[in-house]
């Protein structure tokens, strides 16, 4: 009883079904008074009517009992005589030419009249003259004028006697009607506050129990949304769920429901969002400190220093209590400060630049040369700017050095090209030595001078090769086919004789390859693992793919002495052998050649593996099935 108690008053203190309440009360005031107020116009109409009908029956029934009509001098006095017995009490008389004939005393609900004949004209007055005309009489058959202010009543009197003759107009005392009318419009209004007060009270009731209480309800449970969200507590247990409603305010129910998964879904990825953001902003401060670029914010108007990194700490050769809040152009950090009127302008254009050269002055004096780039952000509506710098100064020297060591290797190349002319002159001066009859000693020398000029003819070409650009020939090549077709050959070479040379072919695989070079690296790999071993050896030649990273390796592997570490890391380096004979520039030249189909060169070489393993890695185009 006492929750019913609370609900009821906190029904009636909520503002909503007050609202309501009135609306609806005031609604049915409104309807009752559209539907009513023609009523209290018909029942004045008629009320009226029945006065005139009243006065008319009463004169009408005088005249008839003293049929014929006395003429007009005599019709006034005989009007008035009837009327002093009726309750018209006076009147006036014309003829029916409209000439005034006489007027005869008022009654209680008369208070005048005028008397016409058929064609209008005037025959006399009584009393009060009547507001309504002969001439609207005429233009507009049973007209009537009503005046409620002071409760006159104006209108032509049907009188059989006086029909086709005659035209009496009188004024007669309506307040008897507006009593009546008034008595009416009381009945009346309290049927209507009755019905009003009844249909309110049932509308309150009903409201009470399908939306009132339901919305209460609703309230409740958003305040309880707001404080389980607020101070981040579970879900509550809610009031209007349990309701089933099939209607509007049940599907506005659900979507509260759904609202509130929705907001708490929205929470926990905000949440999840304000991690992530503290863990990027952690992620970005680590990586702002441990950056091996020179990073630094500064003001966009005077460059006054924000925050900076190790790196530029470093870089500048100063402590942070030095460089923060100071200026650039205090740091004197710019060589020129046109540098900076130069970096400035570009990031008014277009609000960042990127890898401009600038020279940069350290806290020494020394110049730097620096990459700059920059971009502007805005820090509590401040233009700001965050700059990185890297010390390209020895970048520089060393790509000037190598520009030094091009030049050098393109004289080298005018060298070996002006040098293999003479020699190409001086061998064929040597082989047509050998026409002529010389001792012994003299053939032996001679025949050791063309070996060393031709090995010099060789290492001059091939210091051309390597120096050269290589450029490929490239072309689909299916490697099984390829290799399959220079294997008789390499195995004729004097380096192979005596050696086993075992291919073990794979799928089907096509490369993208330059034919004459790929061939010059497998005839100089091969060669090399053949002197690596004694005769009667053998060296294994596969093919092994990787699908995953789309590259095949092709792998050669001899069973000779293992290579030391220290020579295993110079092997590609131009110039350096382990063989008496040779001059270093095969497995050099090897590599480049590689290296220009986008491969890779390996060499591996321990006792584990029992020799040493040269392996050509190569993307390839496609894999079919294997042959």
């Amino acid at each position: 009883m006492p929750s019913k108690i609370q609900a009821m008053r906190s029904f009636w203190g909520a503002r909503l079904p007050r609202r309501i309440v009135l609306w609806v009360f005031l609604s049915i005031l409104v309807i009752e008074a559209i539907i009513l107020l023609p009523s209290i116009y018909r029942r004045r109409q008629e009320l009226l009517a029945n006065l005139s009908s009243l006065t008319a029956a009463r004169i009408e029934g005088g005249l008839l009992a003293t049929m014929p009509l006395p003429s007009e001098t005599e019709l006034l006095p005989h009007l008035q005589k009837l009327i002093a017995n009726s309750v018209v009490k006076g009147g006036s008389l014309y003829d029916a030419s409209g000439k005034p004939i006489g007027t005869f005393g008022e009654s209680p609900a008369l208070k005048g009249g005028s008397l016409y004949d058929a064609s209008g004209k005037p025959i006399g007055t009584f009393g009060e003259s009547p507001a309504l005309s002969i001439q609207q009489v005429l233009a507009t058959p049973n007209v009537a004028y009503y005046d409620g202010g002071t409760g006159r009543y104006d209108v032509v009197l049907p009188i059989q006697p006086l029909q086709d003759r005659y035209v009496l107009i009188v004024r007669q005392d309506a307040t008897s009607v507006q009593r009546e009318l008034l008595a009416f419009i009381g009945r009346i209004t309290l049927l209507v506050m009755l019905i009003s007060v009844f249909v309110t009270i049932a509308t309150l009731i009903g409201l009470e129990r399908i939306l009132i209480t339901p919305i209460l309800r609703l309230r409740s449970d958003l305040l309880k949304v707001g404080q389980a969200v607020r101070q981040d507590e579970s879900p509550p247990e809610f009031d209007s769920l349990p309701v089933q409603r099939h209607d509007e305010l049940g599907e506005v129910i659900i979507a509260f429901d759904q609202m509130y998964e929705q907001v708490s879904e929205a929470i926990a990825e905000r949440k999840q969002a304000e991690a992530a953001l503290r863990q990027s902003e952690e992620k970005f401060s680590k990586a702002f400190r441990a950056s091996p670029s020179a990073v630094l914010i500064s003001t966009l108007e005077d460059g006054r220093l924000i925050e900076v990194n190790d790196s530029f700490l470093k870089l500048y050769g100063g402590t942070m209590e030095e460089v923060i809040g100071k200026s650039s152009t205090e740091l004197k950090l710019w060589a020129s400060p046109s540098y900076r009127q130069d970096m400035i302008q570009r990031v008014r254009e277009r609000g960042e630049v990127h890898n401009l050269e600038y020279t940069f002055q350290n806290k020494q004096g020394e110049l730097r040369s620096i990459l700059f780039s920059a971009e502007l952000i805005y820090l509590n509506g401040k233009a700001c700017l965050v700059s990185v710098a890297n010390d390209i100064t020895d970048r520089k020297e060393a790509e000037k050095a190598l520009e030094r060591l091009a030049e050098i290797g393109e004289l080298a190349a005018m060298i070996v090209h002006e040098v293999r002319n003479p020699l190409t002159t001086v061998l064929m001066g040597l082989q047509s030595f050998r026409s002529l009859d010389l001792s012994e000693r003299a053939q032996l020398r001679l025949t050791l001078a063309i070996e060393e000029a031709e090995r010099l003819q060789r290492l001059l070409n091939e210091i051309l090769q390597y120096t050269r650009c290589q450029k490929l020939d490239a072309a689909e090549l299916e490697l099984n086919e390829f290799i399959g077709e220079m294997l008789e050959s390499i195995r004729a070479m004097p380096s192979a004789q005596g050696r086993q040379i075992e291919f073990t072919p794979n799928q089907t695989v096509h490369v993208l390859g330059d034919r004459d070079k790929l061939k010059q690296v497998f005839i100089n790999l091969i060669s090399n693992a053949c002197e690596a071993i004694a005769e009667g050896d053998m060296v294994s030649w596969r093919i092994d793919r990787h699908p995953a990273k789309r590259t095949i390796c092709i792998q050669i592997h001899n069973g000779g002495s293992p290579i030391s570490t220290q020579a295993l890391s110079q092997l590609t380096q131009p110039f350096f052998t382990t063989k008496s004979t040779g001059n270093g520039l095969g497995l050099a030249i090897v590599k480049r050649i590689v290296e220009a189909h986008q491969g890779e060169l390996e060499i591996v070489s321990s006792e584990a593996i029992g020799g040493t393993r040269v392996s050509v890695v190569l993307p390839y185009l496609r894999i079919s099935e294997a042959v």
